[in-house]
């Protein structure tokens, strides 16, 4: 798998668009359920996403092989980029300001049949994924992956060592990871 996800991390690197458009494919429903379970906002996910995909396409040397595998380093992106995001319009709400973009979105519900088979498909298979681990790992997991926090913080607030908190986050992504390979790129 991670040989299929270089090669065609350098096709797009060279510029080839059937090769970007293989990767949005395979790869932008996981982004996107991930942004969604982060933001709770169908649109701002799908912006997400969508800015994601033009900085790949415009500077595909953002990512590095030395970074590790590419469809861990886009999740890793969609995470922060989300998180990033959610934490910007929580700082707007709370100073009690107005998003007039965030009132002037598209209806969503003029989205196909095919399209929203394939996200609750891709929505189930996480969320089964997700569901299997066990409570600690989970809760660890949702506090930094859906909430921002970090270890530290997390540690605090379930009143747990930080060493647990590590372990838990590892063994929890481990098996996320191992239930997720499925997922083709």
């Amino acid at each position: 798998m991670l040989k299929i996800e270089n090669d065609i991390w350098e096709k797009i690197r060279d510029g080839d668009s059937l090769a970007f458009e293989q990767l949005y494919d395979g790869f932008a429903g996981a982004m996107f359920s991930l942004s969604l379970e982060i933001l709770g906002d169908r649109w701002e996910a799908e912006e997400v996403i969508q800015d994601i995909f033009a900085v790949l396409w415009r500077k595909p040397e953002a990512y590095s092989p030395k970074k590790g595998k590419f469809s861990s380093w886009l999740l890793v992106l969609t995470r922060n980029r989300s998180i990033d995001r959610y934490r910007s319009r929580k700082r707007r709400l709370d100073r009690g300001e107005t998003d007039e973009i965030l009132q002037s979105r598209p209806d969503q519900a003029n989205k196909d049949g095919a399209e929203k088979a394939t996200a609750s498909d891709e929505r189930e298979h996480l969320n089964r994924a997700f569901s299997n681990l066990p409570p600690e790992q989970r809760k660890i997991i949702e506090l930094s992956y859906f909430k921002g926090m970090n270890q530290q913080e997390i540690a605090e607030k379930l009143n747990l060592s930080l060493g647990t908190v590590k372990s838990r986050t590892r063994l929890g992504i481990e098996k996320l990871r191992n239930s997720l390979s499925t997922l083709r790129l």
